[in-house]
């Protein structure tokens, strides 16, 4: 089966705008995050600016960050199926059209954090301050 990079790196960059900041409560900070996925042996980087609001959909329960995902990986032809949250873990299920279950945990480390996809793609993140 061919993979679709670009629903990859689309899914792999939503499941990995995720981060918790100095407080507790906050997964994710506004801000400018970069972001390096590997997958299949390439290797990408982007840089994204997290706006206050997408920020506090991410921040918030369950419920929240399910229809944040929902709204940003849609126009990829995805449906998020689950989403759990456990400790310091955001962990996110989604099947796209023509294409199997896939599953996003992302592990979160202050103003970094790592994301591992059962389809193979890996990537890292971090905060670099604010938006450009």
């Amino acid at each position: 089966m061919k993979t679709d990079h670009h629903r990859v790196l689309l899914l792999t960059c939503v499941f990995g705008c995720f981060a918790l900041s100095a407080e507790a409560a906050d997964r994710v900070r506004a801000g400018q995050w970069d972001m390096t996925l590997n997958l299949g042996g390439r290797t990408i980087s982007k840089s994204t600016c997290m706006s206050q609001g997408d920020a506090d959909a991410i921040n918030g329960d369950v419920k929240s960050i399910k229809s944040y995902v929902e709204r940003v990986s849609t126009p990829a032809g995805c449906k998020v199926t689950d989403v759990k949250i456990d400790a310091n873990q955001v962990i996110v299920t989604s099947v796209c059209a023509s294409a199997k279950e896939n599953v996003g945990t992302t592990t979160y480390h202050g103003d970094s954090l790592e994301t591992v996809n059962t389809n193979g793609a890996k990537s890292q993140s971090k905060r670099v301050g604010a938006c450009r």
